[in-house]
Formats: C-alpha cells, structure tokens, sequence
C-alpha cells in the first residue's frame, strides 16, 4: 500500500455533512422570520426588530456546533494519520512494526488538527454575515418590488427567498473573490488536512524505520505541475541528494543505479500534492518495476476541469429546482438540469473523460440532524468603517502584471487561460501567482479579524457592554455603531441617500406628512390659529421649522394635539435614532406648547 490520495476517500463527508445540515436549518430560520407579520402592514418594522434576533439567534446556533466539529475533525485527521502509518508499514519488506508512531508525528498531526478547527470554525463569521446580509437583501427586495405595485407581498417573498435558497449561506470567500458554500469550504478544508495527516504519517513511519526514498505513482489525466514526477525518485528527507543512487535489486541482488528527482519539499514546492492531487507515492524497492505512465496530453487535464466545471452548473440547477415551490418555476429548473446533463454527456462522448454520476449529486442537508441553538444576549458586531480611498488607476507591480484585475476578472482570466489553445504556461504561472498574493493577503486580514473578535470577546466576558467592547476592541466609537444601525434601518425602511442626514431627512418628511394627517383627521381640519390665517399659512409647514414659529401659527386644538402626540423637530429626529435620551433632553428643555 502507498500513501494513495484514494484511501482517505469520504473521510471529510461526516464534517460536510454537518455544515450542510447546518445550511438548511440557517435557511429555515431566516424563512421562518421573513413570514413574521407578513401580511400586516407594519411588516418592515416587524422584519427590523427580526433582523437582530435572528443574528443573535444564529450566532448562538453557529457556536453551539463547534465542540462536535472539532471532535469530528480530530477524529478524521487522527484515522488518516494511522491509514498513512499502516501504508508505510505496508509498502517495508518483512514483518509489520510493532514499534509506536513517532511522538513528534503525532503531535504534528494534534497541532494540523487543531489549525484545522481554527479555520473552520473562523467561517462561522463569514456565514453569520452572509445569513444577516441575504435577509436585510431579502426584505430590501421585498419592500423594493411592492412599491411597484408588481406582485403581492408574499409571491415577491417566495421568489426571493427561492434565490436565496438557491444561492445558498456562503461561508467563506476566497481571494479570487469566490464564494464558497458552507459544506463546499468545509469539505475541501477537511480533506486537504487529512492528506496533510495521512502523508505526515507515511513519511515519519518510512523515516523512522531507516527509509528515504519514494517512487511517485501515475494516474491518467494528471496535472501539469505533476507531470514531470510521475514514476520518479523523490527522498523525504532531502538528505539523499539529487542525482544517481546507487543500491542492490531486491529482485536478483545484483547493484542496479537510479536517479532521485528532487526532494519532497522541492517536489511539492513545484506543484506536487497540489489540493485535489491523486498523486500518491510508496517505498522504493530497487529492481521493482518503476509505474507505468500512460501516454500524456495537457489536453487531457483541460477536458477533466471543464467537466468539474459542467458538474458544478449541475449542482447549481438542482439547488434552483429544490428551492422551486410553483410548477412553472420547477419546470423551468428541471430543464435546466436536463440541458446541463446533456451538456456533460456532449462532453464524456467527445473527450472520453470518466463521468462520476455521484459529483453531480446534493448533499441534501436535514435541520432535524443540527444541532440546537445555544442562547447569546450577544449583538452582532458591525463592519468596521474605513474612509472611502479615492479611484485610482491600477498600475502593475514588478512581478504582478495582473494586480489590477478584479477578483472577478483574475478568475475569468484564469478560467479562459485553462481553455485557450494552445496552452500558454507562463501566463498561467503569472495568473496563479497573482491568486496565491491575494490568498495571502486575505489569510492576513482574517488573523486581523480574528484578533479583534477575541478581544471583543475577552471584554464582554468581564462584562463590559456590547458597544464599549466595540469601540475598544475593534475602534468603532460609540456615535459611529448607533450611526451606523440608523442608516441600516432607514435603508430597510426603504429610504435612499448617500449619509446619515440625508436619509434622515426624507424619513422626517414621511413622518411630518403621517402627522399632519393624523392631526388633520382629529381636529377635523382646525389646525391654524387666527395669525396663521392671516399670514395664509399651508398647515402642513408648522411640522416643519422651529417649535416657536409653529407653536405661534398652530390653533389651541393643535398645540394641545403636539403634547400628547409629539411634533418632533429634525434635530430630535435624529436624536431619536442615535441618542434617545438626548431626544428626551431635549423635549424637556422645549417645553410644552400649551402653556
């Protein structure tokens, strides 16, 4: 047995799995809150008050998963580790050992182990966001097209919550700006960990008991990075140096000479054990026969990642057709899988590519197997704000003639220069290059988040408030949060502008009209005092201006109106959303205006 990518196949399924079940029960969530008060007129200010629970709520959820992830986790890692052993104990001649794993292998796996539930458990931010942002983006929506006028309330909510479901919580967005959904991520984490253990435990085993040099196997279809190792000699240590080697056939016993490649780390430094590698490698035996490689075509590893590609739109097209709940919309979604099959047996039939039914498959997530939510009383915290930076024109960096595409962009232009004949590998290496500056980057900012999200919780803990945390850990002041939430509020309110005073004020003008109706309702009309009549006063104006212009031109019956109603002034507008007990202050210093 070799250290074989196969043999550890499905290991990561049990930690998917979880995320997925995890997925349905995050959307039945936010469905369940989106059909709070849905057919009441006051459903947006319902949708509000939902928006923040539901953070709370799925928060505590996310946590509540942790302790089983990373169990699951440590388990896989640990089972691959001694799959890895076993192999190498396999591929030596003689008797199995009976001799212990090294202790710094072991511990090398403890510490992949725990790295691993780190940057799983580091997503629950990205998803907690995603989750929060697609439901202000479903009320937004929904408040959007009803002002139209095009459809009824709730056929707008299904249609966007049918989006929603189709698109899927993403849980974590890479620097080539895609997003990946939460079991996807997980999945790939997972499984390029347990090869990490998997191989950590081959080679220390094949070390520990005397041995140095592998031969790499060969597979058809492989990557061109792999391409040049194929067969070949690697030492796992690096102590055996490159070039002829010397050694006695095991098969005659006759001395035979062989060629080590390179070393391990400068193998996988070229490529090798790239993330979805099928390359394996196993002892070399001197005088067995080396891996027969099949004849190559770079042609060949194209075909295979567009087929990955065609199976993605698959998957896609089903997400849409279980997210479809009207006939018309079903019918439309079972076409498109149709279409997109078609398309993938278009493809086998052309290139001969091996068509794996089971990777065009959900994974069907239960919210029944999720774990419970565990109840916060804690907010969500904000994004940080930083000062919009002036337009620049991208200028290349030495060594970076691609710095100025978007994330976007770089993956279109990655995905073109993988289809483009004939291949250009130097663009390709420049386009990878860019990808892996940007990973980096964005690994950095995540460490950054990470370290505020550990000192807002350190505070609370001691029990700091929610908004003092803030401000101290990640440098929001206290003005910019409740700045902030009021911004979020008028714009799922459904009003529009580029600062805090500009939506503030169309939302005045809403409520000073709501006032004057209502007055003009009560008071049948008797609004304005003999002055005002004279002056010729529009009633509608005394809700606006300062409170002694109004109170001089307004009736008795309106004056008497405003104390037990209230006539707010701008100013007191906006204290009401940021400050309400400025608000209050500043009534009282006011005073009444029937005196």
């Amino acid at each position: 047995m070799t250290y074989e990518p196969a043999a550890i196949d499905g290991i990561q399924d049990a930690v998917a799995q979880m995320y997925a079940d995890a997925e349905v029960q995050l959307l039945a969530r936010v469905a369940a809150a989106i059909q709070k008060g849905i057919d009441t007129p006051q459903w947006v200010t319902t949708q509000l008050s939902e928006i923040a629970r539901l953070s709370t709520e799925a928060r505590g959820f996310l946590l509540s998963l942790q302790p089983e992830v990373a169990a699951q986790i440590n388990a896989a890692l640990m089972s691959a580790h001694a799959t890895g052993v076993a192999g190498a104990d396999q591929d030596v001649p003689g008797p199995p050992s009976t001799t212990p794993a090294p202790v710094v292998s072991t511990e090398a796996v403890a510490a992949l182990a725990a790295e691993t539930v780190a940057a799983v458990a580091s997503t629950n931010t990205q998803i907690l966001r995603s989750t929060v942002d697609a439901y202000r983006d479903v009320v937004a929506e929904v408040s959007g097209r009803i002002v139209t006028g095009v459809a009824t309330r709730r056929e707008v909510t299904q249609q966007a919550l049918d989006n929603f479901a189709a698109q899927g919580i993403r849980g974590f967005r890479d620097s080539a700006g895609r997003n990946w959904r939460m079991d996807t991520y997980v999945e790939m984490a997972v499984r390029t960990a347990a090869l990490r253990a998997m191989k950590q435990g081959h080679t220390d085993r094949l070390r520990q008991r005397g041995y140095d040099i592998v031969v790499v196997t060969a597979h058809p279809r492989p990557a061109p990075q792999c391409v040049p190792f194929e067969g070949e000699l690697l030492s796992l240590s690096g102590a055996t140096p490159n070039g002829p080697v010397e050694a006695e056939s095991r098969m005659d016993g006759l001395p035979i000479t062989a060629t080590v490649k390179a070393s391990m780390q400068e193998a996988e430094a070229a490529g090798l054990h790239h993330p979805n590698c099928k390359h394996g490698h196993s002892l070399w035996v001197p005088g067995a026969p080396r891996p027969e490689l099949p004849p190559y075509d770079p042609q060949d590893y194209v075909d295979e990642q567009k087929l990955r590609r065609l199976e993605r739109g698959v998957r896609q097209a089903k997400r849409e057709e279980a997210a479809a709940i009207t006939p018309t919309a079903k019918a439309k979604a079972k076409a498109k899988v149709r279409a997109r099959q078609e398309e993938i047996r278009d493809h086998v039939d052309r290139t001969g590519v091996t068509r794996r039914r089971s990777r065009e498959q959900l994974r069907n997530g239960d919210a029944d197997r999720a774990t419970e939510s565990t109840k916060l009383v804690r907010n969500p915290t904000p994004e940080p704000k930083t000062p919009a930076a002036a337009p620049k024109t991208p200028k290349p960096a030495p060594g970076r003639p691609h710095k100025g595409l978007t994330d976007d962009e770089l993956d279109d232009a990655i995905v073109q220069a993988c289809e483009a004949e004939p291949l250009d590998w130097d663009l390709i290496d420049a386009l990878e290059g860019e990808f892996k500056h940007r990973e980096m980057l964005e690994a950095k900012r995540a460490e950054k988040w990470a370290g505020y999200e550990r000192e807002y919780d350190r505070l609370t803990a001691e029990g700091m408030d929610h908004e003092s945390a803030v401000e101290k850990a990640y440098g929001i002041s206290v003005k910019t949060q409740r700045q902030q939430a009021a911004v979020a509020f008028l714009r799922d309110q459904g009003y529009s502008g580029e600062s805090f005073n500009d939506l503030a004020r169309h939302a005045f003008k809403d409520q000073a009209y709501q006032g004057w109706l209502a007055a003009e309702e009560e008071l049948n009309g008797y609004l304005l005092s003999k002055a005002g009549e004279r002056a010729g006063i529009d009633p509608r104006t005394l809700w606006h201006g300062n409170a002694s212009t109004a109170e001089k031109y307004a009736s008795e019956e309106l004056r008497a109106f405003w104390d037990q109603n209230g006539r707010p002034t701008l100013d007191e507008f906006k204290a009401d959303l940021l400050d309400p007990q400025s608000a209050t202050r500043m009534r009282s210093a006011r005073g009444d205006f029937l005196r």
